[in-house]
């Protein structure tokens, strides 16, 4: 390929790494590792770095067969998540101008794609005031005049307050109520709006996207003013409070809209509100909580409900990743500064939990990480950037490995872990509990093992590897991609599938186990956004992350093998994004996805599949 070309196509797909700790979106699976052994007493004996062994370069064992066409023939896409939840707003006993049925944004409704700036300084100090943002400042255009821009209500409701100078100087000002079906309601406030546009008066009903007015010209350059609080409905206030706005009735506006349209979703059954920290999703810690990282500590996840169980500070706080050996009844835990501890599982009235003390503790090299990789025989295999230390179930320092990065792949096989790492030295390595070897000529790729075989992809194309005699089989040619832009699954029945990204196409294709191409479809048209496939039981999921307009969304589609057609049942998303933070776990029958910088819900995919097929 043309270098030019190459390094274009590395511009257009990015360079994030979907499996590693800055990479969004991440998608896991829980890990049963190992049978238990007995128990030893913790030993802390370093032992010295290991060199690579040597092993032979890879030898091609059969002729490739390339990927048949240039571009894919299109995925049919059905279904569509936001018009099975869209209702008209029929009058309720509780409600005159009817229920809530999803919230859209104030400007370019829905989502707001065309605004330049909006949702993110809600509660920010301006000592011009010497008080708190109570609302969003919303400017469609930084460039150009905002002046006479129209404005949208949110959603269904009644005008509790409207008047053409109800900020004086600062203009017009607009009020809704909205009521959902519960009987809870929160008032939408639109300011700065121009005198002569806002011809709404209180008590009037209004529709989601009904245009409600247009950008004034206050004080200030042109812009909108936009509010959600509990409070003073038929008042102003002056958009600034003195303290927190959310200790006084304000609601963060477009992280609550993001929120009610994921909680309102098909197939939702609970919807966690947003946080502002990081979060990862661990896997199930028994059947019914799931464990997950918030905010430095590890808590318990009720997966029927989304209530916290339980919570776990781990070794002196600010957990980093921690992983689960369900057969040995231990979980590991790392914290930012590589320290390692091995906690025992205990049952309690609130689910399935750490012991409050470790089994041992270790402090490790794990600078810009700590990912925690599981080793064949139990234990774990502590990496950092440029080390990688593996440690028994019982606290012993079995060996430590000299890496390039961070993995970025990793996969367990007839009792060896292989990982790949990038980057000028990247590859493929294979390790045990006596220690590490560099399979040379390999590149970074994602590795699986489908059926009984290992498989590996590395963005030119998928090769059949034998970790023992260290052969490689080509199994199909495919134009340049970046591995960080794709998905690979193996698939329970046989076989796998994978989403491949290169300059002329996005693809997903469908192989058989023998690596034999059975269908290939292009979603470059229909689906936006970076790709990752997951499994629930054995049915696969395609979850793809889009940013654009300092928005992020996260949409999922259930995949049919049969008919090679996408299902869309759910689209989540934020205006204030954290990147990398970005997650989907399956759970029992429902998947738990976190939008980072959103909400976290528990989908029910298939009765969101069911609902948006009506």
């Amino acid at each position: 390929m043309n270098m030019w070309l190459f390094l274009l196509l590395l511009i257009f797909v990015g360079c994030a790494q979907p499996n590693a700790p800055v990479a969004a979106p991440i998608v896991a699976a829980p890990q049963t590792l190992a049978a238990p052994s007995p128990t030893h007493t913790p030993t802390f004996t370093p032992t010295a770095t290991q060199t690579p062994t040597p092993t032979p370069s890879p030898t091609n064992t059969a002729t490739p067969t390339p990927t048949p066409t240039a571009t894919a023939p299109a995925i049919p896409v059905l279904g569509n998540p936001r018009t099975a939840v869209l209702q008209p707003p029929t009058p309720q006993s509780n409600a005159i101008c009817g229920v809530v049925d999803t919230l859209d944004f104030p400007m370019d409704p829905p989502n707001g794609d065309a605004v330049a700036s909006g949702g993110r300084d809600f509660g920010v100090y301006r000592s011009r005031y010497d008080k708190y943002h109570a609302g969003e400042d919303w400017w469609q255009s930084r460039g150009q005049s905002n002046f006479g821009l129209p404005v949208y209500s949110i959603g269904h409701g009644q005008v509790t307050y409207a008047q053409p100078l109800g900020w004086g100087r600062d203009q017009g000002v607009v009020i809704i109520r909205h009521t959902f079906a519960n009987g809870r309601s929160v008032l939408s406030f639109y300011g700065h709006l121009d005198p002569p546009s806002v011809t709404l008066k209180a008590g009037a009903c209004v529709t989601r996207g009904q245009k409600i007015g247009e950008i004034g010209k206050p004080r200030t350059p042109p812009h909108l003013h936009f509010e959600m609080r509990t409070h003073m409905p038929d008042e102003p206030g002056g958009g600034y409070w003195p303290v927190d706005p959310t200790l006084a009735g304000w609601l963060p506006p477009s992280q609550t809209i993001w929120h009610t349209r994921m909680a309102t979703a098909v197939g939702v059954t609970w919807a966690r509100p947003f946080s502002e920290g990081d979060s990862k999703g661990i896997g199930l810690i028994d059947p019914t909580t799931m464990a997950v990282i918030e905010d430095g500590q590890l808590i318990g996840l009720d997966i029927a409900s989304g209530a916290v169980r339980w919570r776990h500070e781990g070794p002196e706080g600010d957990i980093m990743n921690a992983m689960l050996d369900q057969a040995r009844g231990q979980i590991f835990l790392v914290n930012r500064r590589s320290l390692v501890a091995a906690y025992a599982l205990e049952e309690a009235p609130t689910g399935t939990l750490p012991a409050d003390e470790p089994l041992w503790e270790m402090d490790v090299s794990a600078a810009g990480g700590p990912m925690l990789l599981p080793l064949p025989d139990g234990g774990i295999a502590v990496a950092g950037w440029r080390l990688i230390t593996a440690i028994s179930h019982s606290g012993q320092l079995l060996w430590e490995q000299e890496i390039a990065r961070l993995p970025s792949s990793w996969t367990l096989f007839n009792d060896q872990l292989l990982f790949s790492t990038s980057g000028t030295q990247g590859g493929v390595w294979l390790a045990d509990a006596d220690g590490a070897a560099y399979w040379e000529g390999l590149k970074d790729g994602r590795l699986q093992v489908v059926g009984d075989q290992l498989w590996h992809y590395d963005g030119a194309g998928i090769y059949r590897l034998d970790p023992e005699t260290r052969t490689v089989e080509p199994l199909i040619v495919l134009p340049v991609s970046y591995v960080g832009a794709s998905g690979f699954i193996a698939l329970p029945g046989g076989g796998a599938l994978l989403a491949h990204q290169d300059s002329a196409d996005r693809r997903l294709l469908y192989f058989d186990n023998d690596g034999a191409l059975l269908w290939e479809r292009s979603y470059a048209r229909q689906v936006n956004g970076r790709p990752n496939l997951f499994l629930v039981g054995e049915r696969p999921y395609l979850l793809t992350q889009d940013d654009r307009s300092g928005a992020s969304y996260l949409s999922l589609y259930a995949i049919d093998l049969d008919d090679a057609s996408l299902n869309h049942i759910f689209t989540g998303g934020t205006r204030s994004p954290i990147s990398g933070n970005n997650w989907a776990l399956p759970a029992g029958d429902l998947i738990l996805i976190q939008v980072g910088g959103g909400s976290m819900v528990g989908l029910d995919p298939k009765a969101a599949e069911a609902a948006v097929q009506q």
